[in-house]
C-alpha cells in the first residue's frame, strides 16, 4: 500500500507542476510579446490610435447627449419660469386680499 501512496503523491505533484507551468509559460509569452512590441515601437502607435478612436467616440457621445438633453432642459426651465410667475401672481393677490380684509 505504501508504494501506491507514493506513486499517487508523485502523480499529484506532477499535475500541480503542470498546472503551475502553463500559466507561468503564458505570462512569459505575454511579457516577451509586450517587450518585443515596445522594442519595435509598434505598441505606442497602437495605443495612440486607440486613444484617438476612444476620444472620437467620447466626443460623439457627448454631442449626442447634449442634443438629446437640450430640449428637456429647455422645457424644465420654461415650466419653472411659468411656475414662478404663477406663484408671484398668487402671492401678490393673496397679500392684496389680506391687506384689504385687515388680516
Amino acid at each position: 500500500m505504501g508504494i501506491l501512496r507514493d506513486i499517487s503523491v508523485i502523480v499529484l505533484a506532477a499535475g500541480a507542476f503542470v498546472f503551475t507551468l502553463v500559466p507561468l509559460a503564458l505570462s512569459g509569452v505575454l511579457v516577451y510579446g509586450v517587450w518585443r512590441l515596445l522594442k519595435h515601437e509598434n505598441l505606442p502607435t497602437w495605443l495612440r490610435r486607440g486613444r484617438e478612436m476612444l476620444t472620437a467616440g467620447l466626443s460623439t457621445v457627448e454631442l449626442v447627449m447634449d442634443r438629446v438633453t437640450r430640449p428637456i432642459f429647455a422645457v424644465q426651465t420654461a415650466c419653472a419660469t411659468v411656475e414662478g410667475w404663477i406663484r408671484g401672481v398668487r402671492r401678490g393677490g393673496i397679500d392684496r386680499w389680506r391687506r384689504e380684509r385687515g388680516c
